[in-house]
C-alpha cells in the first residue's frame, strides 16, 4: 500500500488539474470569440482548409482570414466555411494567391479547365470575365447543379485567380425542355450548313434551351450561318421565342 499523505498529495494535484481543464473550457464558453475561432478551425480542418490559412482574428461578430491559399478556390472554399459558423457576419480575406506566369498563358488556362471539363456540352455555355489583379468572374448557363460546381473549382484551381465570384446559373430540370434540346442539336448539326461543325471536339453553336426558350451562344463563320441557325430554331416545334447571340468569326 502506498503512504497516505502521498495519496493524498496525488489527488490535490488531480483536482488542481481538473479544476486549470474546466477553466479553460468555463473561458473558452463564455469567450464568445474564441468560441466563434475555434469552430472555424473546426470547420477549416474538417474541410481540409486548415493550411491555407494561418491565423484567425475575430472582433465582434467579423472574422479575418490570413494566411497563403493554394489558389482561389481554396479561398473562396475557407471563406464559405468561416461565414457557415454561427455567430459570424462577415468575412475579411487577407489569404495570399500565388500570380500567374503571364497573362496569356493565364488566360489560356482558363478557357481549357472550362472546354477541357468532361461534362461541357453544347447545351452549357460559360463565361468568365476578367478583372484587375486576377479578378474572374464566373457567368453563363449549365443544365446540372454538379457542372456548377465543378467548373468552380477547376477554374478557381488556376494559378493567377486571385478572388473567384460565380453568377452561373443552373437550367431548371424539364423533360420538355431535354427533349428540345436533342431535336435541336438533330436538326442545326445535321444542317448540310453545319455538319462540318458536327465533328469538331468542341462544336462551336452552344443552344441553352430555359422553358421553351432558346437563345444561340458561340460563334459562326458568317452571318449567312448566324441567320440560318436562328432560322432553323424558329421553325421548330415547341420553341417559344430565341434569341440569337452567335458571334460571327470569319
Amino acid at each position: 500500500m502506498g503512504h497516505p499523505g502521498a495519496r493524498a498529495r496525488a489527488l490535490i494535484v488531480l483536482g488542481a488539474l481538473a479544476l486549470a481543464y474546466a477553466g479553460v473550457g468555463s473561458q473558452s464558453a463564455d469567450d464568445p470569440q474564441k468560441r466563434i475561432e475555434e469552430a472555424i478551425w473546426t470547420k477549416l480542418k474538417k474541410e481540409k482548409l486548415d493550411k491555407d490559412v494561418s491565423e484567425i482574428l475575430v472582433k465582434d461578430s467579423v472574422v479575418t482570414l490570413r494566411g497563403k491559399a493554394r489558389n482561389a478556390y481554396s479561398k473562396m472554399k475557407a471563406i464559405e466555411a468561416a461565414l457557415s459558423v454561427e455567430g459570424v457576419a462577415e468575412v475579411e480575406s487577407d489569404l495570399e494567391i500565388p500570380e500567374a506566369e503571364s497573362v496569356e498563358d493565364f488566360t489560356k488556362d482558363l478557357v481549357n479547365r472550362v472546354l477541357t471539363y468532361p461534362h461541357y456540352t453544347v447545351f452549357d455555355d460559360v463565361t468568365f470575365m476578367l478583372e484587375d489583379e486576377g479578378a474572374v468572374t464566373l457567368g453563363g448557363y449549365v443544365t446540372m447543379p454538379f457542372k456548377k460546381t465543378e467548373l468552380e473549382e477547376r477554374v478557381g484551381k488556376v494559378r493567377g485567380v486571385r478572388e473567384l465570384k460565380s453568377q452561373i446559373q443552373v437550367l431548371p430540370v424539364s423533360p420538355s425542355d431535354e427533349r428540345l434540346r436533342e431535336i435541336l442539336f438533330e436538326r442545326i448539326y445535321g444542317a448540310d450548313m453545319f455538319i462540318a461543325y458536327s465533328r469538331k471536339t468542341h462544336p462551336p453553336i452552344h443552344i441553352i434551351v430555359e422553358r421553351g426558350n432558346v437563345m444561340l451562344t458561340g460563334a459562326v463563320r458568317n452571318n449567312v450561318e448566324k441567320r440560318q441557325a436562328e432560322s432553323i430554331v424558329r421553325s421548330t416545334f415547341g420553341v417559344l421565342q430565341v434569341t440569337n447571340r452567335l458571334t460571327v468569326n470569319p
